[in-house]
């Protein structure tokens, strides 16, 4: 968390472009890398068309400047934190990207400015060479350690970008695997073009010394080389000087908030507490010690955080757009704001609303999500339930009954979990159901167990012909939108589960199912899923919720199996 976000509009975007600028650039020396698989000669050929461009004027204007301005948002981002108690990859990130510099300045320096300054000749044996033969104690280990930081910072920036887009959970296996292989791939190369030269030069030092070292002792190269290498020196020193400033301008800001620009936060209770203007409320009780509820992690995507301003109401800044729009879903009344969003440039007082529970109470249960931030996903819902089942047990002994609900459950799990969904809960004959919590195509899955479960049923109805007075009857209802997505129970006893609005209002289409006169009513959410039109379904509005939602009618299994075949 942080100080107040108004210049994001432009520096969001500034580092993403200049982000991407140099994981493309790092992308491009992994893939050549990658040739060292084969020989060293390959290696230098593949760098002469992958690197190319990079090393035009162009390249170097677009290169550099991505480095320095990408830099140096990161050493902003570090200076505008209040502190530093962060989520554990958003602490990665940071770390990683300042480690960067330390570990680059010294190779990517002295070859920039060898060949533009002093005019000395690097190729990738030369430079091989001295990873290998020259400091294969230091240089070369420094190398490995910058290939895995790089590639590490770059991921989880990639993956922060990515992750909100509807179509990223589909991708994700294949993502995963691209950015696992090519590093691998990529380091298996460089050790191998190494140990080749390495092994070249120890049958003939002598050849190999005049071919591969850049500046031999004696030469006017060795001494622009030694020069070289002071210049490095004193920018890693610099960087070092940069980020000792970073963090002592932040601690002489914060000194100064505390002194001259302080607000004092009164609690219930009578507690106050003083922080620095540019506190949340959310962080100022974090920084205090006082716990204060915050369930969606602080990104405004709850109203678990809020609180009631009991005193200065009036000399607060409006609520931002994130926290107008939550603040509206609750109906919030006058006065109660949200406390990860709100940073009070005056004294105020405050109540918390919602209590935090200190201590969990024996054999209770917990909602990981609500204890770690929780995580939002695009998820699809199938609500199944099993009509006139009263009539299923009339005039049955308790164990046939048992034998044919258990005949109807395995035919609706079987066909959920063989599409990659999960059951989230059985009650009696309704079955709740999740598709997408494991980041799989959430909408494609359930329209596919839709289906199955609808033909299962039937063939369960010819099989038990001689058991049943009258067919199996099914209900479903299908909804896709998000919803927290998390696991419940004690350490012996875990489910996954979800909360929000999709998996009631996919119950409420079920409800819908019998007055309609269908098996299957799926909102156009779910439908648009699919990016095909509804072949045959009858089109209508239902109202839920006090709202209305515009669905899709399935009465034969023909028109399920018609909209699936023309995706």
């Amino acid at each position: 968390m942080g100080l107040p976000r108004a210049g994001q509009p432009i520096l969001r975007p500034l580092r993403l472009t200049t982000g991407l600028t140099l994981f493309t650039y790092a992308t491009s020396h992994f893939i050549n890398h990658a040739f060292g698989i084969y020989s060293v000669e390959a290696f230098q050929l593949a760098a002469r068309l992958l690197l190319k461009p990079w090393q035009t004027l162009p390249g170097h204007l677009i290169l550099y400047t991505a480095l320095i301005v990408h830099g140096a948002l990161g050493l902003y981002a570090l200076y505008r934190r209040r502190h530093l108690r962060i989520p554990a990859n958003e602490a990665w990130q940071l770390a990683l990207g300042l480690a960067i510099p330390l570990l680059l300045i010294p190779h990517a320096a002295s070859i920039g400015l060898g060949k533009s300054v002093y005019g000395l000749e690097f190729g990738y044996p030369r430079v091989l060479y001295e990873f290998w033969l020259g400091s294969p104690d230091f240089a070369l280990p420094r190398q490995y350690l910058l290939l895995i930081v790089v590639w590490i910072h770059g991921c989880i920036g990639i993956r922060s970008w990515l992750r909100p887009k509807s179509w990223y959970g589909r991708a994700t296996p294949y993502l995963a695997s691209m950015v696992t292989l090519l590093p691998v791939l990529a380091l298996i190369g460089f050790t191998n073009a190494g140990l080749k030269l390495r092994e070249s030069a120890k049958r003939d030092p002598a050849l190999a010394a005049a071919q591969y070292v850049i500046a031999r002792p004696g030469t006017q190269a060795s001494e622009k080389y030694a020069s070289l290498l002071r210049i490095t020196d004193a920018l890693s020193v610099t960087y070092l000087c940069l980020l000792a400033g970073t963090f002592g301008f932040r601690e002489l800001r914060n000194w100064h908030a505390r002194r001259f620009k302080s607000v004092r936060i009164t609690y219930p209770g009578g507690r106050i507490v003083t922080v620095p203007v540019g506190f949340s409320l959310l962080e100022a009780s974090r920084w205090a010690g006082i716990p204060h509820t915050s369930v969606c992690g602080g990104r405004g995507r709850c109203s678990t955080c809020r609180v009631r301003v009991a005193s200065g109401v009036e000399r607060l800044p409006s609520p931002n757009a994130v926290e107008r729009q939550a603040l509206a879903r609750i109906s919030a009344p006058s006065g109660v704001r949200l406390a990860c969003q709100l940073r009070p440039s005056t004294d105020v007082a405050i109540d918390l609303l919602v209590r935090r529970v200190q201590e969990l109470q024996q054999g209770a249960s917990r909602f990981d999500a609500a204890i770690e931030g929780g995580m939002e996903l695009d998820i699809a819902a199938l609500f199944v339930d099993l009509r006139e089942s009263t009539r299923l047990a009339s005039g049955r002994l308790p164990f046939d009954a048992l034998f044919l609900f258990d005949r109807y459950i395995q035919a609706v799990t079987a066909a959920v979990r063989q599409n990659m969904g999960h059951v989230t809960s059985i009650a009696g004959d309704g079955v709740m159901t999740v598709f997408g919590a494991d980041g799989k195509d959430a909408a494609l899955g359930a329209w596919k167990a839709a289906l199955e479960i609808w033909g299962a049923v039937d063939a369960l109805n010819e099989e038990l012909a001689g058991e049943l007075s009258a067919p199996l009857r099914v209900g479903m209802g299908l909804h896709f939108g998000i919803a927290v997505v998390g696991v419940i129970g004690s350490d012996e006893h875990r489910s996954l589960q979800f909360l929000g609005d999709t998996g009631n209002i996919a119950a409420k289409l079920e409800e819908q199912s019998r007055p309609l006169d269908c098996v299957l009513v799926a909102s156009t959410a779910a439908l648009a899923r699919l990016a095909s039109p509804a072949v045959g379904a009858k089109m209508t509005a239902v109202a839920i919720a006090d709202r209305e939602i515009r669905v899709a009618l399935f009465r034969q299994q023909t028109e399920l199996q018609s909209l699936l075949a023309s995706r």
